[in-house]
């Protein structure tokens, strides 16, 4: 059963997805929720606090996906990488209407919480691009202009992907692996 935060939830997405936030009342997402504005007022207290929860919840799902292998694996950065760009791939062509959410919010201004949200989450691929840099696998730039350049790249990525119903799995594939390619070389990756 579908608890009412959860329906908030839903229904924010689903219209967080079609008009954006900031084309987004709190009255309209209570109305396709089924839920009275008090109700959800009660869950959230403002629709930015809503925003924020849908954000983690969203990302939680996408790295979880993404990550839950990436320490297990001795291979090298670039494999490992480009494992990680395939597995977000694939998870954002099951979940579009929160790609669309990721790509409205992306370059909506960023609150504290899912600014620490994304510092969080990213810590692991974080980690391993320093390693990768102290290595000389990777240019020495700022991480968080790695993180955000990858996550933007990442975004435009999918956004094209998802935009092309009409490409073969083949060259679905291709794409894939040039977009990733594209983003290795960016963050001073040497080709392969």
């Amino acid at each position: 059963m579908t608890t009412k935060r959860q329906q908030i939830l839903d229904s924010a997405l689903q219209l967080f997805a079609e008009q954006g936030v900031e084309g987004t009342s709190t009255a309209q997402i209570a109305k396709a929720a089924g839920v009275a504005k008090a109700t959800l007022f009660h869950h959230f207290e403002n629709k930015s606090l809503l925003v924020d929860e849908l954000f983690r919840e969203l990302k939680q799902a996408l790295f979880k996906s993404i990550f839950q292998d990436l320490d297990s694996t001795s291979e090298p950065l670039y494999i490992k990488m480009s494992q990680l760009w395939k597995v977000g791939i694939d998870w954002a062509a099951a979940h579009p209407t929160a790609m669309k959410f990721f790509s409205n919010i992306h370059f909506h201004p960023a609150t504290e919480a899912r600014q620490t949200i994304v510092s969080e989450m990213f810590a692991t691929l974080d980690n391993n691009v320093r390693l990768g840099q102290e290595a000389g696998d990777l240019m020495t730039l700022d991480i968080e202009l790695v993180r955000y350049f990858i996550h933007s790249h990442f975004l435009i990525s999918v956004n094209w992907l998802l935009d092309q119903p009409q490409l073969s799995a083949e060259q679905q594939q291709s794409y894939v692996q040039q977009s990733f390619d594209m983003c290795w070389r960016a963050i001073g990756g040497q080709t392969q």
